[in-house]
């Protein structure tokens, strides 16, 4: 990249242009909105959000247009970039005993007050053993286990349940598992599952892989394409049938078959 400020956001343009591809498709691919990306392009940075967010839009640009997201970013930072205030930490006061403790005018107890103190609690407990065990009525000795009910010696075997040696049921299906795994490049990708709820956003990076699973349905859509490896199911269906770069795939448990 040149050293011209002003080359920043037409770098992405013409990367763009080069790939063919419009600002709406740069925008589904990345899922950012299209003014943001024409503002990028201008070098206006405003509606990103802050920072943080600029740095994500300008890595999630440039995948998709194939351009190198590190100089752009390293530009970015040199231009905009505010450094962060370091945060400083105050040191607890260790609690040290007073040493004058042992010397206050309150004396520890005894050991033969405690002793003492110990034996009329056993003596106690001792005298409402007796008394209770006084109490438990003629002909029943105290600590005798009741005889058991007669209800429950009459009482006929249990017989084991109808069902208990009928066969498990089988399980349901198990759906559908979809892996990605990005394979000679990198490639933006967006995971959709059935009930239309988006499970995974971002980037696959070359050699990372993310597996996603769904009772019926997963939608994918990637922004590299030829750059993604599919498996459905355990079986590996390569790269996506996509007749352009940036596409839409729906996979389902009868995929793979």
């Amino acid at each position: 990249m040149a050293d011209d400020a002003r080359t920043l956001g037409p770098a992405l343009t013409a990367a763009r242009e080069e790939r063919g591809l419009s600002v709406e498709d740069v925008a589904a691919a990345t899922r950012i909105r299209p003014a943001i990306i024409q503002a990028i392009e201008r070098d206006d940075f405003a509606p990103c959000g802050g920072a943080v967010y600029a740095r994500g839009h300008l890595r999630a640009i440039a995948q998709v247009v194939g351009a190198d997201s590190k100089p752009l970013v390293e530009e970015f930072d040199r231009r905009f970039d505010q450094p962060v205030p370091s945060l400083t930490t105050s040191q607890l006061p260790s609690f040290d005993p007073p040493r004058d403790a042992g010397r206050s005018g309150r004396q520890s107890p005894s050991w033969a007050s405690v002793a003492i103190g110990v034996l009329a609690v056993a003596a106690l407990v001792l005298g409402l053993s007796w008394l209770l065990g006084r109490d438990v009525g003629p002909g029943v000795p105290v600590g005798a286990a009741p005889a058991p009910s007669s209800v429950a010696a009459t009482s006929p075997p249990t017989r084991p349940s109808p069902t208990a040696s009928s066969p498990a049921p089988r399980p349901a299906p198990a759906g559908v598992t979809v892996r990605l795994r990005a394979s000679g490049g990198s490639s933006w990708v967006a995971v959709t599952n059935s009930g239309g709820a988006q499970v995974f956003q971002g980037i696959l990076s070359d050699g990372q892989a993310r597996e996603f699973r769904d009772a019926r349905q997963l939608s994918v859509r990637f922004g590299n394409s030829p750059a993604v490896r599919v498996t459905v199911n355990g079986r590996d269906v390569g790269p996506p049938r996509c007749e352009t770069q940036v596409c839409t795939l729906a996979f389902g448990p009868a995929a793979a078959g």
